[in-house]
């Protein structure tokens, strides 16, 4: 991430270009994602592991890939999947221009008051909690078609991630061997 610090003449305009891009480029990036479920991965025959943890789906797809599911599962799997993003398609569309038009407001010309950017915020904000409840649908349907013993190893595989996790940011602590 860059700092303000690293960048010892930068004028007012390009700090705040900076400071705006910074806080809604990871919006963007979320909502920018490739649709659709990944490609099927010939050697594991399921989705493959390079569209995991990146995705702002990336949980699903954990639970998806983790699961080892059946050729009858990816099949239900994918017409739930595709049901959902046909469905959340526009709204992925307006939050993308609803940011958008946030970021030309906050670089336009003139003065710009918080008040000002307040409706284009709160319909972000309502865009986002629609794709977050959709999400959590589809996560839901996907759940339901698995089962207990592909539960059980889901989650067993969601608890190593995490505990890889905390290894990571133990390794990356200042004075860490």
């Amino acid at each position: 991430m860059i700092t303000l610090r690293r960048i010892p003449r930068a004028g007012p305009a390009i700090t705040g270009a900076l400071l705006i891009a910074g806080a809604v480029s990871p919006a963007l990036a979320q909502s920018s994602a490739p649709p659709g479920p990944p490609p099927p991965d010939p050697a594991a025959h399921g989705p493959s592991m390079r569209w995991g943890m990146e995705r702002p789906d990336g949980e699903l797809w954990l639970m998806i890939r983790a699961a080892g599911l059946t050729v009858d599962q990816q099949a239900k799997v994918r017409a739930i999947l595709g049901s959902h993003r046909a469905a959340m398609r526009p709204v992925t569309t307006q939050l993308r221009q609803s940011q958008q038009e946030l970021g030309a407001k906050l670089l336009g010309p003139g003065q710009v008051q918080t008040v000002d950017l307040q409706p284009q915020l709160q319909r972000i904000s309502q865009l986002r909690d629609q794709l977050a409840q959709d999400s959590a649908q589809a996560a839901l349907e996907v759940r339901a078609v698995l089962t207990a013993d592909q539960l059980a190893k889901v989650g067993q595989t969601k608890e190593r991630l995490r505990q890889l996790r905390e290894e990571m940011r133990q390794l990356m602590q200042p004075g860490a061997p």
